[in-house]
């Protein structure tokens, strides 16, 4: 077994395990990673799960959000904490999918029992990304939750990555799910308009783009763009204006086209969500919004809340405000019940899955 490195494991085609395992690939990010409101929590967590924390009390955690939010990012960051403080710990990294494509190559050849070994052998930190993949596939869960087990209880820690709640990955299994439950699920939001500006000037820091204070409020979206959107926005005003070399034109009017070109809204509305859900739990939107909490209109408020995380990608505020919620803990509260309740309540979970269908097959 190899000790004291990064274990990457790639999706060969054909396991061969005796072979050198490649290093984790370093992703070239010359930015620094900021701490947000958004994703201070998780911040948080992931620090749970560094080398030498002293009496620790966490050995899971499961980072929830959506694409280019910082999953990776954060993963990168714990796995290089690690190199640094402990570089004879053995750590591994593999996505989902490649676990699971393993898995059936290892079956296929009959070679279980040096999967097993491969993945959970002295590994002191495991890192598995986009576990929501699994959903359908139940010898992998059973696989993967064996192998957290398996690790913990060596000391070792775990961290899984998710665009989706647990307990709303459909087929994830029920041990699976409270395993992660059992640990801390950390959720990343996608930056709001202060966030959003601060990662601006973070990203520009260093490039040969000028851009005035008003053309990065005009980069500034009311809609939720994810960092990678942000930088990748960044990066095309850059070639852009490389490419118009001779006859250049203002950066402003490269900003006003990229943001053109860009303007994309949420899949569903809010209001469309709002109406759907109403009808289906057989109560009014507007008393949905209003101050009434009887048990089907709290449990119809809850569930649209909910969805419009899901469907929609709005922030707890702009939830809050829409149904006239001043305080966005509310909303958190909300959302948090209704993923532990899908777990136990099929009714529910018929409900949900009928809303998403008419709302994301409508013409």
């Amino acid at each position: 077994m190899n000790s004291g490195r990064v274990v990457f494991v790639p999706n060969w085609l054909r396991i061969d395990f005796n072979r050198p395992v490649p290093q984790l690939p370093r992703q070239s990010d010359p930015h620094a990673f900021l701490v947000l409101p958004e994703n201070e929590f998780a911040v948080a967590a992931v620090k749970k799960l560094a080398p030498g924390v002293k009496r620790r009390r966490i050995w899971l955690v499961t980072l929830i959000g959506p694409a280019g939010c910082g999953k990776s990012r954060l993963a990168r960051e714990l796995i290089q904490g690690w190199e640094a403080e402990r570089p004879d710990a053995r750590t591994v990294y593999i996505t989902a999918s490649q676990f699971a494509a393993q898995l059936a190559e290892a079956a296929a050849s009959k070679t279980i029992a040096q999967f097993q070994s491969r993945f959970r052998h002295d590994t002191q930190l495991l890192i598995c990304e986009d576990i929501q993949i699994l959903g359908p596939r139940q010898e992998s869960q059973a696989q993967l939750l064996a192998t957290m087990d398996d690790v913990t209880s060596s000391g070792g820690v775990v961290l899984l990555t998710s665009t989706r709640m647990p307990a709303s990955i459909p087929g994830l299994n029920r041990r699976l799910v409270n395993r992660m439950h059992g640990g801390v699920c950390a959720e990343i939001e996608l930056p709001g308009p202060a966030s959003q500006r601060k990662l601006i000037e973070e990203f520009l820091s260093g490039e040969s783009l000028p851009l005035s204070h008003v053309q990065i409020e005009g980069m500034i979206s009311t809609a939720s763009v994810s960092p990678r959107e942000l930088l990748g926005l960044i990066h095309q005003l850059q070639a852009e204006t490389v490419l118009r070399t001779g006859k250049r034109q203002p950066v402003r009017v490269n900003v006003e086209a990229v943001l053109a070109d860009r303007q994309r809204s949420p899949l569903v509305s809010v209001a469309e969500i709002a109406r759907v859900t109403a009808e289906r739990f057989g109560v009014n939107v507007a008393d949905m919004k209003g101050p009434h909490r009887g048990q089907s209109l709290s449990q119809a408020r809850q569930t649209a809340m909910y969805l419009a995380r899901e469907l929609a990608a709005m922030h707890y505020a702009q939830i809050g405000a829409y149904f006239h919620r001043g305080n966005h803990s509310t909303v958190i509260h909300a959302c948090q019940k209704i993923a532990r309740d899908l777990e136990t309540k099929p009714a529910l979970q018929r409900h949900i899955q009928a809303i998403r269908d008419e709302l994301l097959t409508r013409p």
